[in-house]
Parts: C-alpha cells; structure tokens; sequence
C-alpha cells in the first residue's frame, strides 16, 4: 500500500474528512479537491504512478503524456471529490441519501427490474465516479443487498464499512463465509455486489483486461454461473454536464451455458469484461484504480524515467 493509500484510509483521516466535509461549503469541498488534485499530480508519488501505468493502459500507446497527466489528475479529483460529497452525507435518511445521485428512468428501470426478479443478481462495480454513492444510492431500490468487500480490511477500511451499512445493507469482507452467504442470498433471489476490476489475489488467473493479462477477480461470474443468478455493471458517473454524479447500469447478463461449467466462466468473464472496458473507457478520466492492474507496466515505467 502506498503512503498516500496509507493515508486516506487512516481512520483518523477518515474522522477528520468527514468533520470538514459536513462543516465547509459544498462549493469550497469541490474547489479545495480539484487544487488537492492538481498538487498531488505535480507532486506525483507512488500512486500517481501507478495511476498513470494502468491509464496509459486504457488510452493506448498513442496517448501523450499531457493527456496521461491530465487524466491522473481527473482521476485525483474524483476521488477526492467523491469522498467530499460520500462524507457530506453522513447522518442522512435512506430517502436523502437517495437524491445525491442522479437517477436518470432507464437506470431507475432497471433497478426495479433486478428487485422484482425471482432469481438473484449480482452488481458487478468499476471504479469510476464514486463507488460508494452508488452503492447507497442502489441501496434505496434493494435494501437487502449483500456488499462483498476487500478481505482483511484496515482499521481505516473497517470504518468505511460501518459507513457503507448505515443504510441496512450487510458489508461482508471477502472471506470463505462470506461467499458461502452470498451463495445463499444468490439462491434465494437476493443480491450481491462486488467490484470487478481491482486486483485482489495472486490465486487469480490472468485474464486479458484493455488487451493485457491482468489477475482481476473472476468471483463474481463464479458465482453467477454456479447459481443462475445475471450480472449487471454499475457506476456512479460524475456527469460534466450536471456536475452531479449520475447512476449508470448496464443491462443485465444472463449466463452463457456451454455444458461445461469452466468454458462458461470463460466465456463469461470476456463478456463482462467486454462491458467493464466499455464503461472504464467512456469516464477514463474518472477510473481511480491505485493498485497496480499490470505490475510490469509499472516497472516498464520505472526504468524509463
């Protein structure tokens, strides 16, 4: 973990966002993220790097480094941004909590679609906007919904998921007994989400993701397959045009059966990666993956500075 992830999930910086975001002006909170933003990009530590390796991913060989760092700093803003407006929420209704996201008919549609079905669902997140808004937002048309959350979680973490179950969801760091409920939940017509594109375990094996060989998890299609349940993308978007974020859903997937179960996660896994690059793509700028995706790109980077 680098020193700035050290930082921000430090639960005495935690405790001390939320103070200033509940007691600054919402106007001053967004201006104040986008100077933080832009300092740290010129400053560029560690996670600036890595920041840059798995965009420089995303936009190709022919993206020039202006672009590169006019992105990272995008992707600084929105986080610090998104944090700023996440924080700002605390001590909210679920009703409240409902009206900081954007909902536009379609996504709303949707979401009533995957509460009124029979069989489970699975919302599969990027990270692009602001995971956590989204997942409260959702929260108001699926209040039993079950979030699968990084295994062995820091302090910082853990106070972050006490956050995420204020609104009645159940935040279950990933884990044997984790999964074995979601299993349960899935069979019963309930809901899980879980993010897709983060990597989380050597175990994992690559898959081509932006048309490199990344271990990114394949959980979710696992589970999708083994229970029937359809998988749908989401994000929370911060839309330029409204300046507020915005609910984005993908249409639900059914699972693909082939006959054999590992052909099907397979074949799977490529579509909804096919639809995580799609969304990743289209707010690049607003991906805050600060973990390396493609280690060896970083060490590419490395040496040719």
């Amino acid at each position: 973990m680098t020193a700035l992830q050290n930082l921000v999930s430090n639960p005495k910086t935690i405790r001390a966002a939320i103070w200033l975001s509940q007691h600054a002006p919402e106007s001053v909170g967004h201006r104040v993220s986008w100077w933080a933003a832009n300092a740290i990009s010129q400053i560029k530590p560690t996670a600036y790097d890595i920041l840059r390796a798995n965009l420089g991913q995303v936009l190709g060989a022919d993206a020039g480094e202006q672009t590169l760092h006019q992105m990272a700093a995008e992707a600084f803003y929105t986080f610090l941004r998104s944090h700023f407006d996440l924080f700002r929420s605390v001590g909210l209704t679920r009703d409240q909590l409902v009206t900081q996201v954007e909902v536009p008919e379609e996504a709303a549609a949707i979401m009533h679609s995957v509460g009124d079905r029979t069989g489970g669902s699975i919302l599969v997140f990027p990270h692009v906007g602001s995971f956590d808004l989204a997942g409260l937002t959702i929260s108001g048309y699926l209040p039993e919904m079950q979030v699968l959350t990084l295994p062995n979680p820091s302090a910082g973490f853990e106070l972050s998921n006490r956050l995420r179950k204020r609104t009645g969801v159940e935040v279950t760091p990933l884990n044997s007994v984790a999964l074995r409920q979601a299993l349960r939940r899935l069979r019963s017509g309930g809901v899980v989400s879980i993010a897709g594109d983060r990597p989380v375990s050597d175990l994992d094996d690559p898959v081509l993701f932006f048309g490199r060989p990344a271990r990114v998890p394949s959980g979710h299609v696992r589970l999708a397959v083994k229970t029937g349940a359809v998988i749908v993308v989401v994000c929370a978007y911060l839309s330029p045009e409204t300046d507020r974020h915005t609910l984005h859903i993908e249409p639900p997937m059914e699972m693909i059966r082939t006959g054999d179960q590992e052909e099907d996660i397979q074949v799977n896994m490529r579509r909804v990666l096919d639809t995580l690059e799609k969304v990743i793509r289209r707010w690049v700028g607003q991906w805050q993956m600060f973990v390396p995706v493609w280690p060896d790109l970083l060490e590419t980077q490395g040496k040719s500075k």
